[in-house]
């Protein structure tokens, strides 16, 4: 095999952006395309001269179809990615990679038994200077982590929810600004910090005519010790985004487009350590990350890798494990805030599913 023949499902939106990437790559060819939208449908197929199906699953019986990539809504997700493992395909979906921990499990596992590829669209992990800071962690040169801050406040309207009957639900989207929005905040968080311990979240809906949170603040012990806080939301009309990471060597501050490194002249203990109480000294210089290559970027580049992983059977660069760890922070901070207080982790899966039951059980009737 020198090409992945890809077919994907869902043109609407960001299927679009999975098409381009696919033509972009030199390792995949674009095979066929579903949706249900005839409309959409048969103008992308001919667009892209490739043949259209109505039904997916009539689109997975072809034999010469290597992988797929899901662009559907949320609830769609986890069956189509089960059926699409089923036909021995490999899959990548976007995010999230489900709606909760049991169904992310289940897709792992299936994909393991069947020695297929499963990936999760992450493509803020492929951004140079995101790569930076996590090389800046694991090479030590930021020192242990022991505290970081987290905003991802952006702004959505009514109308938004509005225009696609599916968001806004818990029995579809299952969840608001965590599980859309800001879940590619939460990934990074979990790829440069590690995994958490213990979390205490609070969710509420404050200004949106939805089910779900539109916003949404969490309290976080790492496994490393390392305290976080985390607050996000799709409230805020000056919209803010802010990543502070603080190491024993330096500190780490990612802002509104920029991205600053401080390293300390010493280790902080050496600083807390000192027998003067005021004017110790402190010292630290300031350099701007920036990307140091122009590179593959998002899209493109998570499609090209996940090609490159079929082909060299080799893991994708987010995989089904490493695409579960922000769905559990979403499931915890929104278990949390229902049940009142703390959760560990492993999250409690069946906790979770008996609350999402619960409340798609009181969501608006099933879309057809």
């Amino acid at each position: 095999m020198h090409k992945v023949r890809f077919g994907m499902i869902g043109v609407k939106g960001i299927g679009k952006t999975h098409i381009n990437g696919i033509l972009s790559t030199e390792e995949a060819e674009l095979l066929a395309i579903s949706d249900i939208n005839e409309e959409e449908g048969r103008s992308a197929a001919s667009t892209y001269g490739v043949k259209w199906y109505n039904d997916y699953e009539k689109m997975l019986e072809l034999e010469e179809l290597d992988a797929v990539t899901i662009c559907t809504p949320h609830y769609l997700h986890y069956p189509m990615v089960m059926k699409t493992l089923d036909s021995v395909k490999h899959v990548l979906v976007e995010k999230p990679m489900a709606i909760t921990m049991g169904e992310a499990d289940k897709m792992i596992a299936n994909a393991r038994r069947r020695g297929l590829k499963l990936g999760v669209v992450f493509q803020y992990r492929t951004d140079p200077v995101n790569r930076q800071i996590k090389r800046l962690i694991e090479t030590g040169e930021l020192g242990r982590i022991y505290r970081v801050c987290m905003e991802a406040c952006c702004f959505r309207t009514q109308s938004y929810y509005n225009r696609d009957a599916w968001r806004g639900r818990w029995a579809t989207e299952g969840g608001g600004a965590l599980i859309n929005q800001t879940i590619h905040d939460l990934d990074l968080l979990g790829w440069f910090v590690g995994k958490p311990s213990r979390l205490q979240g609070q969710i509420s809906t404050l200004y949106h005519d939805i089910e779900v949170e539109d916003i949404a603040s969490a309290i976080i012990l790492f496994d490393n010790g390392a305290h976080g806080v985390v607050q996000v939301g799709v409230v805020d009309a000056v919209e803010t985004t802010r990543l502070e990471i603080c190491g024993e060597k330096g500190k780490i501050v990612k802002e509104e487009g920029k991205t600053q490194h401080a390293t300390l002249g010493r280790p902080l203990k050496e600083y807390v350590a000192e027998e003067r109480v005021w004017d110790v000294g402190i010292h630290y210089d300031w350099r701007e990350l920036k990307p140091e290559t122009e590179t593959i970027v998002g899209h493109t580049a998570v499609i090209k890798d996940f090609a490159q992983a079929i082909l060299g059977d080799k893991e994708p660069m987010v995989n089904g494990e490493n695409g579960r760890i922000s769905l559990e922070l979403m499931n915890a901070i929104i278990l949390s805030s229902f049940e009142g207080k703390a959760v560990s982790f492993p999250l409690n899966r069946d906790a979770y599913d008996k609350l999402m039951k619960k409340l798609m059980r009181s969501s608006k009737p099933t879309l057809a």
